[in-house]
């Protein structure tokens, strides 16, 4: 005999604990009466053949909207019940019960190998009997079934996840102890004498009884956190799971982050946890910055892709960024922006460059009325300081249903850099070989929607580009050195820094950048120096000189990343990025971009 005790908070319902004892059970509901924080408390008593009788209740006045399942558009297949135990599956059910998941404060990492919350779950008549008709429908297709049988199918293995939750408490006792003792590789180490397929059954058990003391989201992730070594990859891939399985959660993310002034700071707080540099600048609780701190180590793919989602729903909402008017509306916006570029685009993919294309006919409307389709891919695509960067976000802008709607404009800025490209390297994103770039250009083409007949042909203008020769080895030049070889003055480099551009020698011989408003590229950063680094062209070539006192950073895609001290020069080769600033004075670093022109 079990007896649940059941709480309502605005007509919503959740299990708040499971006890053998009826005396115990009872204690604990006149204990959360006392508290006065919910609509309702009751005792419900559960046999052996699933009965249930209430044996106490206590309401008040009070009631709320009914919790239902959300809308997905794809769902894991699974062809075995061992299978929903596995991370996609469990994403899946997370996000088609998401409203659910927040009410109980549990993953479905958890609730999976918990008995009476199945039963639970199953006697939600909006959400159980919906959720399985959703996934049928979802999966069917894709398996090659009918519609009913494959919901047959899953209200069978329902059945069975509740009778595997029965024997686990003794069949997977071990490796819950081989976890507590032997952290994740003692826990992986042991399930090795299983079957293969048994392994996400294992896992989830072992972290889900781990987490069974911990209610709140806060100690819930340090739980988690606990067992992350960022020096044992298989350790971070499991970790990496099941953060992600928590923050890809409304109510976690809401109540890791704490108090956020506007939507922007939220949302720059989750960029600096994928970025793995959150600071006291941003709204945080020390649960997140535990999660940051932990990302910086690198392997949390899983966890970026769920924070990513969360923004791109975010942006593709109508709650504004900003409290403070139009103007500051613009300023949050571009630095979420510049946050989330990359060297191939937007960090995020289609759904991304989507999402940041809609918010800013909004963000950056003028006089009130939204920026037209055209004019707002160009001002994003102009803060990219790259072919290869504006490439990418058109690619995956084509690929979104956003820009579907308009593939001709997005297809012809397409063609017009490949058009004005000299080298296949151009088209390339830093640290990416120009064969690499081409071989999976075809397919980004396509998936972008540029018709086949036209992707071939530009993927053979990429084929036939001359890649620039490898440049001779490059070392920094000081009083003693007399030359480092390479070409002579080619005929124009570019600078380009936040959408502005400029050109050596159209802007003359050189280009100073620094604090000092009688630079050429102004640098708000407080450890930049009034006039930090200046770009001129020598008998060597285009060359970089460190003025500061801070130093400058240089990366290119053929050396590694060398500092420069002041007085150092350096030759500039076919294309890198210039950094200054540091984030360990809690600032965003300028990365300025160049490129040899012929």
């Amino acid at each position: 005999m079990k007896y649940e005790v059941v709480v309502e908070l605005k007509g919503r319902p959740s299990i708040d604990g499971v006890f053998d004892d009826e005396a115990l059970a009872m204690d604990r509901a006149k204990f959360l009466l006392a508290q006065a924080r919910f609509t309702a408390v009751r005792v419900v008593r559960t046999n052996q053949a699933g009965k249930e009788e209430t044996v106490f209740e206590k309401a008040y006045s009070g009631g709320g909207k009914v919790t239902t399942i959300s809308h997905i558009e794809e769902a894991a297949p699974c062809r075995d019940v061992l299978q929903v135990y596995g991370f996609n599956s469990r994403m899946t059910l997370l996000r088609l019960l998401r409203a659910y998941w927040d009410d109980q404060q549990v993953i479905p990492a958890e609730q999976l190998h918990r008995y009476m919350q199945l039963r639970y779950l199953e006697r939600e008549a909006t959400l159980f009997n919906p959720a399985l008709s959703r996934l049928a429908t979802l999966q069917s297709e894709a398996l090659g079934v009918k519609l009913f049988d494959r919901q047959d199918e899953l209200a069978r293995w329902f059945v069975r996840l509740k009778e595997l939750a029965q024997e686990g408490a003794a069949d997977l006792a071990g490796f819950d102890r081989a976890l507590a003792t032997g952290g994740t590789a003692g826990l992986l180490a042991a399930a090795a004498s299983r079957p293969a397929e048994e392994r996400d059954r294992i896992v989830t058990h072992a972290f889900s009884t781990h987490l069974e003391p911990y209610r709140e989201w806060g100690p819930k992730l340090r739980a988690v956190l606990r067992f992350h070594d960022e020096d044992d990859g298989e350790s971070v891939r499991v970790v990496d799971e099941f953060v992600a399985e928590i923050m890809d959660g409304r109510e976690p993310v809401r109540a890791l982050i704490g108090y956020a002034p506007d939507l922007a700071s939220a949302l720059l707080s989750l960029i600096a946890v994928v970025h793995g540099d959150l600071d006291d600048r941003l709204p945080h609780t020390e649960d997140l910055l535990a999660l940051s701190r932990a990302s910086a180590g690198g392997g949390f793919d899983k966890l970026e892709q769920a924070i990513l989602n969360r923004i791109a729903g975010a942006l593709d909402a109508r709650h504004p960024l900003s409290k403070q008017g139009p103007a500051a509306e613009s300023k949050a916006f571009h630095m979420i922006a510049d946050r989330l570029a990359t060297a191939d685009g937007f960090r995020g993919g289609a759904d991304m460059a989507s999402a940041l294309t809609r918010r800013a006919k909004l963000a950056l409307a003028v006089n009130g009325n939204d920026l037209p389709f055209e004019e707002t891919v160009s001002r994003l695509s102009g803060r990219f300081s790259t072919p290869a960067a504006r490439l990418g976000y058109l690619l995956d802008l084509g690929a979104s249903p956003v820009g579907r709607r308009r593939i001709s404009y997005v297809i012809g800025l397409v063609a017009g850099i490949f058009e004005q490209a000299q080298t296949a390297s151009e088209l390339a994103p830093i640290g990416v070989e120009a064969e690499e770039a081409r071989r999976r250009m075809g397919e980004r083409l396509r998936k972008a929607g540029v018709p086949r007949a036209l992707a071939d042909a530009l993927v053979a203008r990429m084929s036939m580009m001359n890649s620039h020769p490898p440049l001779p080895k490059q070392g920094v030049l000081t009083a003693d050195t007399v030359d480092i070889g390479g070409p002579r003055v080619p005929a124009r480099l570019a600078l380009s820094y936040h959408g502005h551009r400029c050109v050596i020698p159209d802007a003359g011989t050189e280009i100073v950048i620094g604090r000092s408003h009688d630079c050429h590229i102004l640098l708000d950063l407080a450890s930049a120096s009034r006039h930090h680094a200046v770009v001129r062209v020598e008998r060597e070539g285009f060359v970089l000189e460190d003025l500061s006192r801070n130093g400058t950073e240089l990366i290119t895609a053929q050396q590694k990343p060398r500092v420069l001290n002041k007085g150092d020069k350096i030759q500039l080769g076919r294309t890198g990025e210039i950094v200054i600033g540091s984030r360990s004075t809690g600032e965003e670093p300028a990365r300025i971009t160049w490129e040899v022109l012929s």
